[in-house]
């Protein structure tokens, strides 16, 4: 919780920092043993879902660079990775939601490094569900184009094979989003969405799912979607929030595991990102 400390200081003191999307996260660290799954998906094949390979250029032109290792700030993606995993194994959790208070703090270009940080683990398979129904953004770090969308399955009839996407990356898959749903919390609530969330957690039981949320105090999609995940990471831009807007979201997140924040956009990324 120092970094939640640290933050709120900042706050505090009203000092900015630069909005600039070129820093690299930091992060607080957990000490867990981690306990690894017996499984091995180095020759997974995706018979059903539709592969949609993304170049290696427009990854890194979007910044997702978790797999790249001579981009330096890759590392501490897999350092994050890492420090999740060590955590949510040790608890037995399958799930983990990534919020942040307001928009564009960084969360969805965390979630997307994340989920691919941890796909590049051989005995891991990620899911990375796209729960920003109001504004979906993970599509575009990737370059999709998706046909349907997560708001599309809960409101119509079809498999959801027919939404998943594999980018081209081994071991991960999206649940994209696609279109603004003035109608959330309706969709959020429903029963169709409980059964999908009860069957993507029992489908693989060596499978992550990373759900990218909305922020977390400019709609209550994120109070009502609560339920499904098992833990949460908070996105914080240095010096964007006041004090209030991180005390008002350490206050809603109460009793949904908060592993932890990521320190987004910060003036001093970690030593080891230069090692």
């Amino acid at each position: 919780m120092d970094r939640i400390q640290k933050a709120l200081e900042k706050a505090k003191a009203k000092h900015s920092a630069p909005e600039t999307s070129a820093r690299a996260p930091s992060f607080s660290k957990d000490q867990v043993r981690i306990d690894e799954p017996n499984h091995n998906f180095d020759n997974i094949a995706y018979a059903e879902t539709r592969v949609e390979t993304v170049s290696r250029e427009t990854l890194e032109k979007n910044r997702v660079i978790a797999g790249f290792y001579n981009n330096p700030q890759s590392a501490v993606f897999r350092m994050l990775r890492t420090q999740v995993l060590q955590k949510m194994r040790g608890e037995h959790w399958q799930s983990l939601a990534i919020t942040s208070p307001t928009a564009s703090e960084g969360k969805s270009l965390v979630a997307s490094n994340l989920a691919v940080a941890i796909a590049m683990e051989l005995n891991q398979t990620v899911l990375l569900v796209d729960m920003d129904l109001r504004k979906p953004g993970i599509a575009k770090y990737f370059d999709l184009e998706p046909k349907r969308g997560i708001k599309d399955y809960l409101e119509g009839d079809m498999p959801l094979s027919s939404v998943l996407v594999n980018p081209g990356i081994k071991r991960l898959v999206i649940l994209p989003g696609l279109g603004r749903a003035e109608d959330s919390a309706e969709l959020l609530s429903s029963p169709k969405m409980a059964s999908l969330v009860s069957d993507i957690k029992a489908q693989y039981d060596s499978r992550i799912i990373i759900f990218d949320l909305p922020p977390i105090l400019q709609t209550d999609d994120v109070l009502l979607s609560a339920g499904y995940f098992d833990s949460t990471l908070l996105v914080l831009e240095d010096g964007k929030n006041s004090e209030a807007d991180i005390k008002k979201s350490m206050q809603l997140l109460e009793g949904c595991h908060l592993m932890g924040t990521v320190l987004n956009k910060s003036d001093n990324p970690p030593s080891h990102q230069t090692y």
